[in-house]
């Protein structure tokens, strides 16, 4: 800050002393005698001439001033700060956004930069703007994994919009579940995977809340009139169509609140109504042998 205070006054100084210079030479050069009224006409259309000199001198003086004080230090880049990564790090961000420090914040093509941060298949939204006098500010949106699509011995790892954020071959480290009966077809990081069959997929898991969507193993939506889903526990539960989904979920929330001690064999829930529960069948000596 004082170094650009400092450029800003040495250029001041001189253009003020030039300013004073001026007007001593003006004010102060010989002039022809001449008759009263003729001197009286020449005085004003002289006065006249230097305030329009003036004006025009300090409105480029002015601008000059402008023009230095927008170009010093102070308006150098000396921070860019990222906000709302989680997955992505921040130099990853700035890097893919092409910014560096030191240069002059008007400068920095911030249009540009969140063009080429946009295509990141895991950033859904990202707003650039600058924080004078120094700081730059990236805030990203990211789209985040809800499912695993099979392709060809792979994982296509989907996001809650339907987009390939990934390709994978392991599911070790990786807890989604798996979305059976789609197609993905020629697609790429970054683009979304069309077709209704997803859609329908993903209309069930984003309606799904976080406990429960964690012990699901798989949804098959191959037939998009008996939509399936499969838990941890091998439990099956029968939705049937993408028609009242919300209250489909629902119910499936108050049967496994219920906490039964047989194992659940499959859940119907693809009419209205109370669901239909189908307990496995425990061997027969089992059933002997309860008191």
């Amino acid at each position: 800050m004082q170094q650009g205070a400092a450029f800003f006054s040495f250029r001041m100084d001189k253009f003020i002393c030039i300013y004073f210079y001026l007007s001593f030479w003006y004010n102060n050069k010989e002039v022809t005698p001449m008759p009263a009224l003729q001197s009286a006409k020449y005085s004003n259309s002289r006065r006249g001439r230097w305030h329009i000199v003036q004006s025009l001198f300090f409105i480029f003086v002015f601008s000059l001033a402008v023009f230095f004080f927008l170009h010093s230090p102070v308006f150098s880049v000396k921070e860019i700060t990222v906000t709302g990564n989680k997955q992505l790090g921040q130099e990853e961000v700035v890097t893919l956004a092409g910014l560096n420090k030191g240069v002059n914040i008007f400068k920095a093509n911030l249009i540009q930069a969140k063009d080429r941060v946009a295509v990141h298949p895991l950033v859904m939204q990202v707003e650039i703007s600058r924080d004078f006098p120094s700081t730059i500010i990236i805030d990203i949106t990211e789209r985040k994994a809800i499912g695993l699509v099979p392709d060809r011995g792979w994982f296509i790892v989907v996001s809650e919009d339907g987009c390939y954020l990934a390709r994978v071959s392991s599911l070790s480290s990786i807890n989604l579940p798996i979305i059976t009966g789609v197609t993905p077809g020629s697609v790429g990081p970054g683009q979304r995977i069309p077709g209704e069959k997803l859609k329908a997929a993903l209309d069930y898991l984003n309606a799904t809340p976080l406990n429960i969507r964690a012990a699901i193993s798989e949804i098959n939506v191959s037939d998009l009139n008996n939509i399936r889903i499969f838990t941890m526990d091998k439990a099956e539960v029968r939705f049937g169509d993408t028609a009242r989904i919300k209250e489909k979920i629902q119910l499936y929330q108050e049967v496994i609140s219920q906490q039964y001690q047989e194992s659940i064999q499959y859940i119907d829930i693809s009419y209205k109504g109370n669901p239909v529960i189908k307990f496995i069948e425990r061997p027969r000596q089992e059933k002997e042998q309860q008191p």
